[in-house]
């Protein structure tokens, strides 16, 4: 769950209990301030926007959602409760008493707590991936790439997740960024036999285009020919 590591709120400016238009106001004050294109003679300045403008927009499209919010908001609860207690005196266990080791040992994220938190994200990445279904069948490939993307935040070595990515990618036309999630999937888990038949796929129609603009370019050239004798 690293990336809940980030706090969203302080980034935005807000408070955790701030509501949808404070957050919204926020977040257009904030992408106004930082954007690029305020700065197009300034490459280290242009810079620097770029990567506060992309961690404004990627608070506004969590806590600016109310499902991703809910959902940040659980998790940031849970971690935050499962943080161990640190006390000066903790870095010597001699110095410890009864009382001490047992209320830290108590603190302290055990196996089960661990167990707990993937399956936390493994509930919540499987419901980004029925959104993404839904949407990918009603051919709504933006969105269901947002979802995918979310569902693989969340479980970053699932090569099913990055498959599926693919697959929207491949609806999109870009079989680039679809062969990179793939390789992926593949670093994954190298047998998954899923992700080696998607690059197939790809590399075929990445063979078909390049032989239709082949074919496309030496007609032009014939046309051309053509013309030239003509005039």
């Amino acid at each position: 769950m690293q990336e809940f590591d980030e706090d969203f709120y302080a980034i935005l400016g807000v408070e955790q209990e701030a509501p949808p238009e404070e957050i919204r106001k926020a977040y257009l004050r904030l992408a106004k301030k930082l954007h690029p294109d305020r700065f197009p003679n300034d490459p280290e300045q242009r810079a620097t926007a770029q990567r506060e403008f992309a961690k404004v927009t990627r608070a506004h499209d969590i806590v600016g959602d109310a499902q991703r919010r809910s959902e940040y908001d659980t998790l940031r609860e849970l971690k935050k409760n499962r943080t161990p207690v640190h006390t000066d005196a903790a870095d010597d266990p001699a110095e410890l008493t009864a009382k001490q080791r047992k209320d830290t040992t108590r603190m302290m994220p055990s196996r089960d707590a661990a167990v707990e938190d993937e399956n936390i994200n493994v509930k919540w990445a499987n419901k980004h991936v029925s959104r993404a279904d839904d949407l990918f069948r009603r051919k709504k490939y933006q969105e269901a790439e947002t979802a995918m993307k979310e569902a693989i935040r969340l479980l970053p070595q699932e090569p099913r997740y990055h498959n599926k990515l693919a697959e929207i990618y491949i609806a999109r036309g870009w079989k680039t960024l679809a062969m990179t999630e793939v390789q992926a999937a593949l670093r994954a888990n190298p047998k998954d036999n899923e992700a080696k038949i998607l690059e197939a796929k790809i590399r075929a129609l990445t063979k078909t285009a390049e032989q239709s603009k082949t074919k496309s370019s030496f007609l032009t050239q014939v046309k051309n020919l053509f013309s030239k004798k003509k005039s």
